[in-house]
């Protein structure tokens, strides 16, 4: 088999482990990104090259830079990314419920998040979240969104080469536990009772 055929075929296998891994199944994001869509990507990474000051003064205040990716990372388009779930599932048979407190001093909530996105994020999960997240660039990037590009941009490249729980991963886990819910309490008020 050639190196072609070979990089092919690792694509196609990626791709069936991200469509298996997250909600993208049925979107644009369930098929390995075209020769098509990697230039624009590697365009929308030059165009970001070239934005240096505002990544220096985004990435100045670190906890302003993860808020904002927070919010960046809330927006719609990326749904397709929260995890799937079977995954949810998993994650609920493991730690149980998420806690529930009206407290703002209660760190428990995101006790429970740092120890399921850490249980979740392998390097393979981290790998593909990332190289997902990164296929946004040249929408944001073509649309003038350039603070918002950069911020996906760092977040996909700390996303990869740190085990800290990103804005990117605790998004899709956030939205993947609050999709679970919605979804599995519509089917309760559904079901007739006992």
């Amino acid at each position: 088999m050639g190196r072609k055929s070979r990089n092919k075929r690792d694509r196609r296998a990626q791709a069936d482990f991200v469509a298996a891994l997250t909600a993208c199944a049925g979107t644009w994001l369930e098929h390995p990104p075209s020769d098509d869509e990697q230039a624009r990507i590697k365009a929308a990474q030059h165009t970001l090259e070239q934005h240096r000051a505002a990544a220096d003064a985004l990435s100045a205040d670190e906890d302003r830079l993860q808020r904002f990716s927070l919010e960046v990372f809330r927006d719609q388009r990326f749904t397709p990314l929260y995890f799937d779930d079977w995954l949810i599932e998993q994650v609920l048979e493991r730690f149980g419920e998420p806690p529930v407190s009206e407290d703002p001093a209660d760190t428990s909530f995101t006790d429970y998040l740092r120890q399921a996105v850490q249980w979740v994020a392998t390097a393979r999960v981290r790998r593909a979240i990332s190289l997902q997240a990164g296929r946004f660039l040249p929408a944001y990037v073509e649309a003038g969104q350039i603070n918002e590009a950069l911020a996906i941009n760092y977040n996909t490249y700390v996303t990869v080469m740190s085990d800290a729980n990103t804005p990117l991963l605790v998004q899709m886990m956030v939205g993947a536990l609050a999709r679970w819910y919605d979804e599995h309490d519509e089917d309760e008020a559904g079901e007739p009772p006992a």
